[in-house]
């Protein structure tokens, strides 16, 4: 028995031993098991780096694509997208291999738990064979095993994050190289963009230097102005095809020129300018702007519309009630007036203003601003002594304060102005309507006075009456009407051939613009246009009477600064 027991002891001494080295073999397990988990968790924060990198990365290339795309670097961008699609898939199959890892360590860990369970039910129960302890001695051996090939699988992800962290490098070079030729092509095109807005601007100064130049030579000249303007075709008219009207683009003739076509033959004229079917009502008050201003500086200036009926006047005149892009020359001459009025007042200057409207029909003065109706009244035209003014006396002439009231005044004008429907035009004109407007200002520094005169006409439209069809009424006012442009025929025709005798007498309209005509005023014609192919005559009539117009010389514009006019009723000089 004790030598049984002393080989019993000796037993237990070697399990004991064997035990210690399991343990330790254990301790070393644990320890490999931390090294792993550390090994996990910088594996972790470097495939977090590695996703921010990438995230990063991704943002580079989209600005790197974004940016050649703008400067027209398509190659380029096609090596990065290329570069892109290639690191994305890397970083697929890396994201792919650390799940596998962290798939395996998980399991590590779990057969990790359950060697520690195992060696602690060996630890209760010592007398066990020592086949588990080689088992356990087996399980230990292939879990070293695996965490070599774990080990060797980061150091191998390691590698190919250095790798992929190179060709971050390199794509970093080439977006800067990218980057670097857009910002030169932009600052290349923010230099065109600075040079052509300086061409334009030495264009716009030319063009208002040549108008300032022509103008100034026709006061000099004492020329009336002439503008021509083509109204565009209408749904009553022939089709665009069969338009007769065409405009020069040659630079001499660039909005100057109009050509007319009748039976195959090609008609020239030019005048100061000339607007095409396309320009707007801002586009024509634009270039009278000037001149009407000048009656605020003391000058007589006047502007009436020709043509015939149907063609544009009433419309480039007064214009359509409703957006204010249609609304026409006179409202919109007297809101700047108005307007350059108000800024002048800084300067010491004071403007009173008065109003009147009047129109001729069938060779009869009618005052549309009357209070009340008094169709048997009759008006005459009365001259001063120099007969540089003229005056209609009983007139109705108010005193207006606003672009307000002038509008009210030019509606209750317009409801009580004559029209009629003929075959030609829905709403025909069948009078002249002239609205006048007397400015006088006061420097109260200067003391120096001012006395313009603005006269805004728009003619009644000649017409033939095998077109108009007008018959009973319409038949006489169409006789009048023709009578009385027939007589400013006469009167231009006179002015032309700078004839002693000038038949301003003839017409009313005659004798109440012979300050227009005859005297020192700026005078500016509108001849309107028809493109119709039907209207060819007519137009041609309207053209070369137009053409005669411009011609006529009827003196030097003088501003009126001296004392006021002696009448107190607004002169229509």
């Amino acid at each position: 028995m004790k030598i049984k027991i002393a080989e019993l002891n000796e037993a237990i001494s070697n399990l004991r031993m064997t035990i210690s080295s399991l343990e330790e073999k254990i301790a070393k397990e644990e320890s490999d098991k931390l090294e792993a988990v550390e090994c996990y968790r910088k594996e972790k924060e470097a495939r977090n780096e590695a996703e921010q990198m990438n995230v990063s990365l991704t943002t580079e290339l989209e600005k790197v694509s974004n940016a050649k795309l703008a400067a027209e670097q398509k190659a380029s961008q096609d090596e990065a997208t290329k570069a892109k699609d290639i690191l994305a898939i890397e970083l697929k199959c890396l994201r792919d291999e650390l799940k596998q890892i962290r798939d395996d360590r998980d399991r590590q860990l779990g057969q990790v738990q359950s060697l520690t369970g195992e060696v602690a039910k060996y630890k209760e129960y010592t007398g066990k064979s020592s086949e588990q302890l080689g088992t356990l001695t087996a399980k230990t051996s292939a879990l070293e095993e695996v965490c070599t090939s774990q080990r060797q699988q980061i150091d191998m992800l390691q590698q190919q994050l250095s790798a992929e962290k190179e060709k971050l490098k390199i794509a970093d070079l080439s977006h800067s190289e990218t980057r670097t030729v857009f910002e030169d092509q932009k600052r290349i095109i923010g230099q065109l963009r600075e040079r052509l807005e300086e061409k334009e601007q030495q264009v716009i100064e030319g063009e208002s230097l040549r108008k300032k130049l022509h103008n100034t030579i026709l006061e000099l000249k004492g020329n009336i102005r002439v503008f021509c303007r083509v109204r565009p075709l209408l749904p009553d008219d022939g089709p665009a095809t069969d338009m007769v009207v065409s405009f020069p683009s040659s630079t001499e003739a660039l909005g100057r020129g109009v050509e007319l076509t009748q039976s195959g033959q090609k008609y020239s004229f030019t005048f100061d300018k000339v607007f095409n079917h396309k320009d707007s009502q801002e586009d024509v008050f634009t270039e009278i702007s000037q001149l009407v201003q000048s009656a605020l500086d003391g000058y007589k200036v006047c502007i009436f519309a020709y043509g015939q009926t149907g063609s544009g006047k009433t419309y480039t005149m007064i214009g359509r009630p409703g957006p204010p892009e249609l609304k026409g020359l006179i409202p919109r001459s007297l809101e700047q007036i108005f307007l350059v009025s108000q800024a002048l007042k800084d300067q010491g200057w004071k403007f009173t203003m008065q109003a009147s409207v009047l129109e001729i029909y069938n060779e009869t003065i009618r005052d549309l601003l009357s209070p009340t109706e008094n169709p048997g009244k009759k008006y005459t035209i009365v001259h001063d002594a120099n007969g540089k003014n003229t005056y209609v006396p009983e007139l109705t002439i108010v005193d207006v304060c606003g672009a307000d009231e002038i509008s009210t005044l030019l509606q209750k004008a317009a409801q009580s102005r004559s029209v009629g429907r003929t075959q030609m035009n829905e709403q025909s004109s069948r009078s002249h309507f002239v609205f006048t407007l007397r400015i006088s200002g006061v420097n109260e520094n200067t003391e120096q006075q001012v006395q313009g005169v603005l006269n805004l006409i728009d003619l009644a439209g000649s017409e033939r009456l095998s077109k108009s069809g007008a018959t009973g009424d319409r038949l006489n006012e169409t006789k009048a009407i023709n009578k009385s442009l027939s007589c400013l025929s006469d009167v231009i025709f006179a002015l032309a051939k700078k004839e002693d005798h000038v038949p301003f007498r003839n017409s009313k309209l005659t004798t109440l613009l012979q300050p227009c005509l005859g005297g020192d005023s700026k005078t500016l014609m509108f001849v309107n246009i028809s493109p119709d192919p039907t209207s060819t005559g007519e137009s041609l009539c309207s053209l070369r009477f137009a053409a005669r117009v411009n011609s006529c010389e009827i003196g030097i514009p003088r501003r009126q600064t001296s004392t006021k006019l002696s009448d107190p009723r607004l002169s229509y000089g």
